[in-house]
């Protein structure tokens, strides 16, 4: 009985491993850019724990995406995360649930939190956006760091998030920020 039991443990474990794998090969090189530009290859880190399906990858407490909307970039970065093993999370937060003073902190806070979701991993992003307060903050692991510099972030968030959040087009400006954010991590993966 004992050895069935360790059988079908072994067996499950094999199985939850392989469903983990998204295929990506684990020694993958991919680059960095160092001071001077220059291309420094760096290895690719193990994976994280997946998130799984029933855990929200967008949440909108401040109720500026439709429910469609809100699904689409819930699936844009599920996509992201099984390509390219980076765990993206979108919040939208009202003024009375956090101060301007403390906003940046906040999503400081949540990235620790959505790392821990993923297994303290150092490929975790988080995209906080609130349109009452008119503040955007985007922070990542350390691995995310290599592939995204934080002028990059910087520059996504001044040339599309904030512009959606003071002309009312806030779903197409996250969607066209969160793409560029994507397409700015993808160049750097080899």
């Amino acid at each position: 009985m004992l050895q069935k039991m360790f059988r079908s443990a072994f067996f499950l474990t094999a199985v939850l491993t392989l469903a983990c794998n998204s295929g990506k090969n684990l020694n993958t090189q991919v680059h960095q850019r160092d001071g001077d530009g220059r291309d420094v290859k760096i290895k690719y880190p193990q994976q994280q724990t997946a998130t799984p399906q029933n855990v929200n990858m967008s949440y909108d407490l401040e109720q500026l995406f439709t429910e469609a909307q809100n699904k689409q970039i819930d699936s844009l970065v599920r996509v992201f995360e099984k390509s390219n093993l980076i765990a993206v999370k979108v919040i939208t937060l009202p003024a009375d649930k956090v101060t301007a003073g403390s906003f940046g902190n906040n999503n400081k806070i949540l990235l620790k939190e959505w790392a821990g979701v993923h297994g303290n991993t150092d490929k975790a992003l988080v995209v906080s956006i609130s349109r009452g307060l008119n503040k955007v903050a985007i922070d990542y692991g350390p691995f995310v760091g290599k592939l995204l510099s934080r002028s990059e972030a910087d520059q996504i968030i001044r040339n599309q998030l904030l512009p959606a959040l003071q002309s009312g087009n806030i779903f197409e400006g996250t969607w066209k920020g969160l793409n560029d954010l994507m397409d700015t991590i993808r160049r750097n993966i080899k």
